[in-house]
């Protein structure tokens, strides 16, 4: 795998990945709401933008993982 370092990283790093891509919607707003104002109608729109986000990342690393374990020599 040491020809794919983008694959080798996101098969070890993924799951933290995930995490911070689900997260990254809430601190946009936590931005928005800080310099701007916005409402609640905001937190909301990034609770469910941010669960979405980090689920698709989340089945974008283990397909990534699928792929890297059966294509890849070990």
């Amino acid at each position: 795998m040491e020809q794919y370092p983008a694959v080798k990283f996101l098969v070890q790093h993924g799951a933290q990945l995930s995490v911070a891509v689900g997260f990254a919607p809430l601190l946009v707003v936590l931005a928005g709401a800080w310099f701007e104002g916005w409402g609640p109608v905001w937190w909301l729109a990034a609770l469910i933008g941010g669960a979405v986000l980090g689920f698709a990342f989340r089945t974008l690393v283990e397909l990534t993982r699928i792929i890297a374990d059966m294509l890849l020599p070990q």
